[in-house]
């Protein structure tokens, strides 16, 4: 019994380490696009952004230093969609339980898999919340920029930009909020079907 808690306790600093690193990959992998734009705007636009804006001009002032590192980082929401969307036999083979999830909103189709369709309502479930808070968080942040825009830096062009910014995550907040709905309905039917217009 002491041999096994020893090993135990040895081992304990690298499991937590391996756990977390394979919940980042499940998150990165499984969340919504939009939650992963909300995720790393703020970090890219401060440590990658505005580091590399002051490198290239120094004299450039604070506010249109941040407004165009923030505008830069804008482009890593297409980036990963489009990443993902080109990994997704690679996707398939790391997370198949993910990937047929995914699968099941993307094309508004209930899995075959009973495994999949089982963990479909907590999937979707998590994904509403994952929405609705990324959306929060973008449009918070871009109201804030669009303020610095217009009151510090007085440029209505980045204040267009980030309002365009704010609209466009609405937009994809709602096609991605109703594929959830139409999809949880389908998944109370008495013999789950596709929906009509709804594959995309």
């Amino acid at each position: 019994m002491d041999v096994d808690n020893e090993e135990r306790r040895a081992g304990a600093p690298a499991e937590p380490v391996r756990q977390r690193r394979g919940r980042w990959k499940r998150f990165f992998e499984r969340a919504p696009g939009l939650q992963l734009m909300a995720v790393y705007w703020v970090p890219m636009t401060v440590l990658i952004g505005l580091p590399v804006r002051w490198l290239f001009d120094r004299q450039e002032s604070l506010d249109e230093a941040v407004l165009g590192a923030a505008l830069n980082a804008v482009s890593i929401g297409p980036a990963l969609y489009l990443s993902r969307r080109m990994a997704g036999q690679q996707n398939a083979r790391r997370d198949p339980e993910g990937y047929a999830l995914r699968e099941a909103m993307r094309t508004g189709t209930v899995p075959e898999d009973d495994a999949a369709r089982a963990d479909l309502p907590g999937y979707l479930a998590g994904q509403r919340r994952a929405t609705r808070a990324a959306l929060l968080s973008i449009v918070g942040i871009s109201l804030g920029l669009i303020l610095l825009a217009l009151l510090a830096a007085d440029n209505e062009g980045f204040a267009v930009i980030f309002g365009l910014v704010a609209a466009v995550s609405v937009a994809v907040a709602a096609r991605t909020l109703t594929r959830i709905r139409r999809l949880a309905s389908l998944l109370a039917a008495p013999n789950p079907t596709e929906t009509p217009g709804s594959r995309g």
